[in-house]
């Protein structure tokens, strides 16, 4: 499907959650991160009646396949409290923008690369919602969206998505947090602060008997926040080299001396990189209401490393708002425009201000506060332009800043006041005069305060020509701000009632799941045959769910068969959220004849296990696995095997277990063969057509998943006497499968008395007190192994390998066994094992065939 179609489906699917005479006009893919996943969104730009809104939909399924799949999180009308913001977070793999309306707000991301989708998809989206913004009637109806509010609201009381914030939040407090943050426009005022920001690049000289007082403390009203920034503090080769960091101690006096006069301020935080460095004050009285705050450097000097240049910045939370003061000095000389540039975006990629594991970007805060000195200059022309008060206007048409801004290529959103004095830069120190000595630089605007965010007004923005002790002059620019707070008394309602409902929530339910079928049907199976089903969980109640398949025995005890895989075993599921699980059956050498005491007879299926899902905190689902088994000859004893008069494949399950059965009560019969027939069929192909097949028989086992194997089960099942379907390394395989899929090993019940017998007399004992049929096909195989042996010049094998490869088979323990014995470890018992088969390998038995097995010198006939 490409994106064209993809996207009419989409649209049509979204347009089923409407009623008639609401029409979708546009849509756009996005994500939400809550808590650490990603979680898809849908947006929907819906109109009806000449106004329109936007619609938030929380996608269970990417791409959605029906209307189902989307659930109404948010909606946004498009009124006069409207808002679409877009931002680079400080990162080239995301970008995000945030909607914000009468009914609350939310940040969504989208991936910004163009060969995305979604990139196509936000901008057209983008354009569509600013077009849709400017059609005003003069009395909007938005009654239509009460139907769809009503629906929200029901799922918001019981929607427990863990909001965003960090792991240690409990689901409760998540709930609430989550709860609180849709609602904050209930209870959220916007409390003006005057914020303060200043900027001086005091070329390396230091402060002596320099009052700050003319440029800190000029105005009528004192400040709520100072942001005070200083560049060059010191030019010394050795606070550049070793990336000086602490504070300066005797500028931060200054600045403390020469703060507003009507209030009493305390310093917050100061940070420094060498030159730079921001110091942020704030009126005693308002200290409690800075709840937390960050300071971050990021130097893009020499290397990109070094701090003579870059940026130091402080991130702090006034009471629900998050602010951000950054103080910068990039690149100097009139040519390094770009190199500006890579600063700029250096410091935006590089400052993360750290809020224990969570990271907070320059963009990710309500107001930004960009000062210091940028170093842009005039753009270069003919001659100095003479500078005074008439051509200023025309002088700032070519400033650098100014250029590029309009260019959208640094800092973009960001707005700077009109600029009325004088260029800041370049001055003979102690003098007003411009810069007069043999570089003859030309003035500029160096020294910038920008900002960014919304409810910010400018009061003020000048320059202090009084203080000329540096090349430059300092620059102020005063702010009132509308900061996030809450109402204490509408707080305390909003939170009163969320309280209410998320108790009434608690009370009322306990985590459950929806469990799309609780009967798994498999149908008919086959040895050595992989099968795969596949049911959907969902979370359709009213907390997050944690999940996970138990053992039927107890905390500890495996979840299912050995024939059976589930694959997740645990997860969480989210409200809305679903999830596919995966039961696959194998039913192999080791489980196949597991499976036929489970089967017990054929002709109907029947529960092959019982899954025990568990909900934390919910209650168990209990899941039947069904299934009907198709006997093969593999997974039966050899008992068995000898005493079959007609193939596999013409018998039932319930005929074989009865022959089964019968083993220890009936009598022989004197038809029986000495070893099953098809081992027989198997070892007489190897003896003519593999004995010289190099790699005949491989420790790692690379045939055991050949398809080919399938073919040699069917061959064996029916005693084809026609050709072989297979190849001689597939056929060892097969031989290998068959001796490893009886219910007990070849030795049973003398495994242990093997490990000990220590020589050749002992093991011949051993094997000649084991059972007929047990008997005669060791030895039948050992022989075999002998014939093979003697052709190792071909076959590329040897009798330690084939110890190895045999011992592992023929010698296996049970597990029951393996518990009790704690004297041998397992490596000391494959040892033994592989020291008791090489013995009669490389020991001459064919008297002992002879006298306990006949059939086996037909081989070297």
């Amino acid at each position: 499907m490409n994106v064209m179609d993809k996207n009419v489906r989409v649209l049509s699917i979204t347009q089923e959650k409407f009623r008639q005479g609401e029409n979708v006009v546009s849509i756009c893919e996005s994500y939400r991160i809550i808590g650490s996943e990603y979680k898809n969104h849908l947006l929907a730009l819906v109109t009806s009646g000449g106004t329109q809104a936007i619609f938030s939909f929380a996608a269970s399924k990417w791409i959605p396949e029906s209307f189902s799949d989307l659930t109404i999180e948010c909606i946004y009308p498009i009124n006069d409290d409207f808002k679409l913001e877009t931002s680079t977070v400080g990162t080239v793999s995301q970008c995000q923008f945030k909607l914000s309306s009468t009914y609350g707000q939310a940040v969504y991301y989208y991936y910004p690369y163009s060969s995305s989708p979604s990139f196509k998809e936000f901008a057209h989206f983008e354009r569509d919602v600013a077009l849709a913004g400017l059609v005003k009637l003069p009395q909007p109806n938005f009654q239509w969206l009460e139907f769809y509010l009503r629906q929200q609201d029901n799922f918001q009381v019981i929607d427990p998505r863990i909001a965003d914030g960090t792991s240690s939040l409990t689901k409760r407090e998540s709930k609430f947090r989550e709860e609180l943050e849709k609602r904050e426009h209930e209870y959220i005022i916007y409390k003006k602060f005057r914020i303060y920001t200043a900027t001086w690049n005091v070329n390396g000289q230091q402060p002596n008997d320099v009052c700050l007082g003319d440029w800190l403390s000029i105005t009528d009203e004192p400040p709520d926040i100072y942001a005070v920034a200083f560049q060059e503090l010191d030019l010394s080769p050795k606070a550049i080299t070793f990336n000086e960091s602490r504070p300066d101690p005797v500028w931060i006096r200054k600045v403390m001396d020469g703060l507003h006069p009507g209030a009493v301020y305390e310093e917050l935080i100061s940070v420094r990189l060498v030159g730079m460095m921001l110091v942020i004050v704030v009126r005693q009285e308002l200290r409690k209401n800075v709840i937390r705050y960050s300071t971050e450097t990021v130097g893009t000097g020499a290397l990109n490393f070094m701090g003579n240049k870059g940026g130091v910045g402080v991130s702090l939370q006034l009471n629900e708002a998050f602010i951000c003061f950054v103080n910068s000095h990039l690149a100097a000389h009139t040519h390094e425009v770009d190199r500006r540039k890579e600063d700029h975006d250096e410091i935006i990629r590089r400052m993360q201000f750290k809020y224990g594991i969570v990271q907070r970007s320059i963009d990710e805060h309500n107001h930004i506060f960009w000062i210091g000195d940028l170093n842009y200059r005039i753009i270069e022309t003919q001659g100095r332009t003479p500078f005074d008060e008439e051509n200023y206007l025309q002088l700032l048409k070519m400033d650098q800043l100014y250029h590029e801004m309009q260019c959208k290529r640094v800092f973009n959103h960001y707005n700077e006041g009109i600029i009325r004095f004088k260029p800041t830069y370049k001055y003979d120190p102690g003098t007003d005069n411009w810069d007069s000595s043999e570089k003859n630089r030309a003035p500029a605007w160096c020294d910038r305060v920008l900002w960014k965010g919304e409810r910010i007004e400018q009061l003020t923005y000048e320059s202090v020509m009084r203080l000329q002790m540096s090349d430059h002059k300092p620059v102020y620019a005063i702010f009132l701000c509308g900061v996030k707070t809450k109402d204490e008394q509408k707080y305390k309602r909003v939170h009163e009632d969320v309280l209410k409902r998320v108790d009434k929530y608690e009370n009322d339910n306990q985590p459950q799941i929806t469990v799309e079928q609780t009967d798994i049907h498999f149908g008919m199976v086959r040895f050595n045959e992989t099968y795969t089903r596949d049911f959907t969980v969902a979370n359709n109640c009213h907390l997050p769910v944690h999940f996970t398949f138990r053992g039927k025995d107890g905390k500890g005890s495996k979840i299912c068969e050995p024939w059976l895989k589930v694959e997740p075993t645990q997860g969480e599921l989210i409200t809305g959220d679903s999830l596919s699980i995966r039961v696959k059956l194998f039913i192999d050498q080791h489980t196949a004849w597991r499976m036929h005491r489970k089967q017990k007879e054929s002709g109907s299926e029947v529960p092959l296990d019982i899954l025990v899902l568990h909900v934390d905190n919910g209650r168990d689902i209990f899941i039947t696995i069904m299934g009907e088994y198709r006997p093969s000859c593999f997974g039966f004893s050899v008992e068995t095997l000898i005493r079959l008069n007609n193939p596999v494949h013409e018998l039932n399950l319930k005929e074989l277990l009865r022959i089964e059965n019968s083993i220890d009560t009936g009598p022989s019969s004197p038809n029986h063969i000495e070893v099953p027939r098809e081992i027989f069929l198997l070892v007489d192909y190897l003896y003519k057509n593999g004995l010289k097949t190099p790699n005949l028989f491989t420790t790692d086992r690379q045939y055991s998943k050949n398809a080919n194997l399938n073919d040699i089960r069917d061959w064996l099942d029916v005693w084809e006497p026609g050709e072989f379907v297979g190849v001689p390394q597939t056929a060892a395989e097969a031989l290998l499968m068959l001796l490893e899929s009886s219910p007990e090993p070849l030795v049973s019940p003398l495994e242990e008395e093997c490990l000990y017998a220590d020589t050749f007399e002992k093991c011949r004992e051993i094997v000649k007190i084991l059972s007929i049929p047990k008997k005669n096909v060791f030895l039948y195989t050992c022989f075999f192994l002998q014939e093979v042996l003697k052709h190792s010049t071909y076959n590329r094998t040897d009798a330690a390998k084939l110890a190895v490869i045999f011992g592992r088979v023929l010698l296996r323990g049970h597990s029951f066994l393996r518990n009790h014995h704690r004297s041998l470890s397992e490596k000391e018992r494959e040892d033994r094992r592989t020291a008791f088969l090489y013995k009669f390998l490389v020991n001459d038995i064919r008297e002992f065939v002879r006298n306990e097995i006949p059939i086996a010198m037909a081989i070297s006939q």
